[in-house]
Formats: structure tokens, sequence, C-alpha cells
């Protein structure tokens, strides 16, 4: 039996075209041109990058994620097209029949959580809970993944990611990190593309 925490967006739910579309309107409404879906989840992924220079062209700005002071673009859109990936119910209920410890460490604003995973139908499943807010830092920060390693239960862990950040997060809580690339192909050691791939590797830990 072990623990298992998961990032949420990229991992748990396909948001990418929500975050696009959120973001390119609030740059509409800062006058700002649109961006590439491509340029703009390199930007929120990649570490060190001052994304609210990048995304908003605004240079004093501290709130520790994107999201924060922008939060009804991202509950509009994130409303609208967010969707799970396909077979991640089946696989929460897997885990839980293994009785897993599940967590999500995520770094979108604590305050959103609850509404976007009871829309989804998938908060039940999860011991615990940890997203960005005034006391918690976000990743690659591993304060997140430090807090859930001592509430856990057992003495294994592991973390699901997609990103850079997920990875250098894994990293420096010393976690064994797997890396989401959902329909891809060209896999390297460790990454998964599908559910059942994502099985197999966490079978070497169950």
């Amino acid at each position: 039996m072990i623990n298992v925490f998961f990032d949420m967006d990229g991992t748990l739910i396909d948001s990418a075209n929500a975050i696009t579309c959120a973001i390119n309107e609030i740059r509409k409404d800062l006058n700002l041109n649109a961006l590439s879906r491509q340029t703009i989840m390199q930007t929120i992924n990649t570490p060190n990058i001052n994304w609210a220079k990048e995304l908003y062209n605004i240079d004093n700005f501290h709130h520790s994620s994107f999201k924060e002071g922008y939060e009804k673009y991202f509950i509009k859109h994130y409303e609208q097209s967010v969707v799970l990936y396909d077979g991640i119910k089946e696989l929460l209920q897997f885990l839980k029949n293994k009785n897993c410890f599940l967590a999500i460490a995520t770094n979108a604003p604590q305050s959103s959580l609850a509404n976007i995973l009871k829309k989804h139908g998938i908060i039940p499943y999860f011991d615990k809970i940890l997203g960005v807010s005034f006391d918690i830092k976000p990743k690659p920060h591993p304060m997140m993944l430090e807090l859930l390693k001592n509430e856990a239960v057992y003495k294994t862990s592991l973390f699901i990611g997609d990103s850079q950040k997920d990875q250098e997060c894994a990293r420096n809580a010393n976690l064994p990190y797997l890396h989401a690339k959902w329909y891809q192909k060209d896999l390297k050691e460790n990454e998964f593309s599908n559910v059942d791939e994502l099985k197999s590797l966490l079978q070497k830990y169950l």
C-alpha cells in the first residue's frame, strides 16, 4: 500500500483549452494580442519564468498563481471546457480498492479546487487536496509534497504530474515521479500516455 499524489491540470483534468481561452480573454481585456496554446502552456509549466510579465505584460505582480486576481475568467472557462482524461475515475477507484492514500498537489488556488473537483465527481476519492494559498508555496518548491508525506499513512509515496515544475518538485521532495504525456507517442522511462500504461508503472509500487 502506498501514497499516490497527483497534480491536477494536465494530469487528472484536460484544462489546456480552458486555460488558453481564459488567458487570451484576459489579454484581450488588457488590449494584448492572443497567444498560442503552446506558448501559454510552456510558460506556465516552466520554472523560473516571470509568467505575469509573459502572459499579462505586468512587471510588479506578487501573486503566486497566474490565476489569482483573474479567477472569474478561469471559473467561466473551466465550467465550459474542462474534461477528465480518459479512464481517470476508473484509475482512482482501482487505487482506492488497493487502499492507497490519494492526494492532490496543484498550483491552482486552494479556493478554486472544491468546485472543479466536485463538478467532475472525483473529490470523494481524495484523502487530502492542497493548492496554492497564502501559506503554501507553489511547485517546484517541495512544500506541498512534504506536507502530504507528513500526513499520509504509508511509508512509500510517489508523485504523478505533467510538467517540468512537477518533475522538479518531486526531485526536491525526494519522491519517485511518473510523467503524464496523454495520448502522445515516443515515451521515455516513467512516462505514460493512457491509464493502462500508468497502471503498469504503478504495479511495481503496489
